[in-house]
Formats: C-alpha cells, sequence, structure tokens
C-alpha cells in the first residue's frame, strides 16, 4: 500500500472512532449521515457515513463509514476503506465483521 492509502484508511477510522463515542439518540439524527469529499496528496476521496437505521430485530443500527481514494494510475480504479459498528439502545457496540461490510465494498 501507498502513503495516500494509509493516511485515507486512517482518516475512515478516525471518524469511525468519533461515530462509536456518539448515543444511540445522536446516531439517528439525520445530520450524521454525510458525505465529505477529502483529497490526499492530490488523490480525489469521499467518506459517507452510513446508518442504517430500522433494520435489525433487536432494535439496532449498523453504522458504517465507506471511503473511496481514486487510485492513481487507473482512473476508473478506487481503493476503499471500510469502517463500522453496531450500537444498540442500551448504548452497548458490537463490531461488524468482513462479512457485514460486504455490501459496502
Amino acid at each position: 500500500m501507498t502513503k495516500a492509502v494509509d493516511v485515507f484508511q486512517g482518516l475512515v477510522h478516525e471518524r469511525g472512532d468519533l461515530l462509536r463515542r456518539l448515543t444511540f439518540e445522536q446516531l439517528i439524527q439525520p445530520e450524521v449521515r454525510k458525505v465529505e469529499y477529502v483529497a490526499v496528496e492530490s488523490r480525489r476521496g469521499r467518506i459517507t457515513t452510513i446508518v442504517d437505521q430500522g433494520t435489525l430485530p433487536s432494535g439496532g443500527i449498523r453504522v458504517v463509514v465507506q471511503g473511496f481514494l481514486k487510485k492513481r494510475f487507473l482512473p476508473t480504479a478506487w481503493n476503499v476503506a471500510l469502517d463500522g459498528f453496531y450500537k444498540y439502545p442500551d448504548e452497548t457496540t458490537a463490531p461488524l465483521t468482513r462479512e457485514d461490510m460486504w455490501e459496502f465494498d
């Protein structure tokens, strides 16, 4: 991996860590769902925060931070970075597995 990809993955994980600190009520607010455009070493990227609410039988939510960074020499290809977790109304969390995030890759 390149330095730019490492930095970009760090940005995605940093956003995930910040979201983990929010309460369940804060996470279900519309302003949490957002798209952010970034540049890392002149490469364009996009970081999207997805809050999937209402699909878990436990009443929990799935929070995914999805990042795409343009590859340097392939104009139609992207590096993908993901971070995510489950948050429940009792404020507990659980990690997402790789399989849980496949649909976002």
